[in-house]
């Protein structure tokens, strides 16, 4: 373990991010958000048994390793070498585990992820909030590759 306040900070951050995107999706099963529409987003269910624009159908053993074996190798990783000085690469590094997480206990349980959140302004595919939480991730692990002094040439 390298820095005990950066596991720390990755362990409870994810217990906190997995409640909220959980509570975020029992709050789209509301039924006066059933018909919640408007010209940017609506509240449509759909049973994904797949991944991310709709690979993989059918997979839910297959996605689940997958996602069972990146958590455990991004855990080894962030405990290892992520300093809580690194707080852009930390908190990258959290989203994308407390996402993986959460779509990963979905698909244990039922078999597929639930999504529900459509975008109305583009065409585009259905998603939930773990699903945000993994793209952010990837979007500020980038700037922290990108902007980080270590990568900077003097």
């Amino acid at each position: 373990m390298k820095d005990k306040k950066a596991c720390i900070f990755y362990f409870l951050m994810n217990i906190i991010l997995l409640d909220f995107g959980n509570q975020i999706r029992k709050i789209s099963y509301n039924p006066y958000l059933k018909d919640f529409d408007n010209p940017v987003f609506s509240i449509y269910h759909i049973n994904n048994s797949g991944s991310a624009f709709g690979l993989f159908q059918n997979s839910a053993m297959f996605l689940s390793f997958i996602g069972l074996f990146a958590v455990i190798v991004l855990a080894f990783y962030v405990f290892q070498n992520i300093k809580f000085s690194d707080k852009i690469a930390l908190l990258s590094l959290t989203l994308f585990s407390a996402g993986t997480l959460g779509n990963l206990i979905e698909r244990i349980q039922n078999g597929y992820v639930v999504d529900y959140i459509k975008l109305n302004f583009i065409n585009f595919p259905i998603f939930n909030c773990f699903d945000i939480m993994i793209s952010i991730s990837v979007i500020l692990y980038i700037c922290f590759i990108l902007f980080s002094k270590d990568n900077k040439e003097t």
